[in-house]
């Protein structure tokens, strides 16, 4: 089965920079969607997959990323507030104390963290990536 790129009329192959999922930064790739639904325009830069990029991927190996959220989102895709932190594992054991819930973040490598856990926890309220 070939692959194909239907061409946009208005856009042609209507390119875009793909955005990591979890950390915001540019991914490196450059996707080439064609034609979106209504002949619209792709966003210059947007989330395209949720593969991680080089460094969340690292920062993955390494421990949990901790991603701060509005208090009460629910879904996959939160509405982010600009904390991001690095735990390691055994960090995480000492924040949780629900088993089947570790067990979810270990897998996953990342955790979603509702504001007012943040601020209970004391990670930092800054958008830098902090490594505990």
């Amino acid at each position: 089965m070939s692959k194909r790129i239907l061409l946009s009329k208005n856009h042609g192959i209507n390119p875009s920079l793909g955005v990591c999922f979890y950390c915001g930064a540019d991914d490196g790739t450059v996707v080439l969607p064609g034609r979106l639904r209504g002949d619209a325009q792709a966003p210059r830069k947007a989330v395209w997959t949720k593969e991680p990029c080089p460094t969340c991927r690292e920062y993955m190996r390494q421990g949990i990323i901790l991603i701060s959220v509005r208090d009460g989102e629910e879904g996959d895709n939160p509405y982010r507030t600009g904390g991001f932190s690095v735990v390691k594992a055994e960090a995480l054991a000492r924040l949780i104390n629900h088993q089947e819930l570790i067990d979810d973040v270990l897998r996953r490598r990342v955790c979603f963290v509702p504001d007012a856990v943040w601020a209970m926890l004391g990670l930092p309220e800054l958008t830098k990536e902090t490594t505990i």
